[in-house]
């Protein structure tokens, strides 16, 4: 599908600033769960989308963008070095939802902060005031699109149950 119109130069330059800023956290990202031995991207996000507490696994793999089985994969890998577990899901007994353990939490905490130190030395060049104005501009940003709380329609959704070929399929997370 093609734009119905032409973007402005300043459309532009925004989404060419901010498409260098998610390759700049994506690159930080990889590097921190890397450095504290949470793996990869992918199970550092998997334990941020945590951080709110327990969600059933077929809304992990939605927001991920990830299909079912990899989204078991993850959880797997995971469970076995204990830094999440699964539990029933007091409101749908047929779900499964994912928790963080005291030992998670521990990894995530190492992954923020390794995180926080590699943003801060790709950005040690940049004055205090620049670095200000980019808190701000982050804080607009977040302003404008909404606190997306992940975990907190994680319970109203069926996401464990998908619909293909007009019936329900349930996907178990083990």
């Amino acid at each position: 599908m093609s734009p119905t119109r032409t973007p402005t130069d300043e459309e532009l330059a925004l989404a060419e600033g901010l498409f260098g800023a998610l390759q700049l956290f994506k690159a930080v990202a990889t590097q921190a769960a890397q450095s504290c031995d949470v793996g990869s991207l992918e199970r550092a996000g998997m334990l941020f989308r945590l951080k709110g507490g327990p969600c059933r696994a077929g809304r992990l793999a939605q927001h991920a963008k990830l299909s079912p089985s990899a989204i078991t994969e993850i959880v797997e890998g995971l469970e076995r070095e204990g830094l999440v577990r699964r539990e029933a899901d007091a409101e749908d007994r047929r779900a499964v939802r994912v928790a963080l353990t005291p030992d998670g939490r521990r990894h995530l905490q190492r992954f923020e902060h390794a995180a926080a130190i590699a943003l801060g030395e790709r950005l040690a060049t940049l004055t205090s005031a620049q670095r200000q104005r980019i808190r701000a501009a982050l804080s607009d940003l977040r302003a404008v699109i909404g606190t997306n709380d992940f975990t907190s329609s994680s319970h109203a959704e069926p996401t464990l149950r998908q619909s293909t070929r007009g019936h329900k399929e349930t996907v178990h997370v083990r």
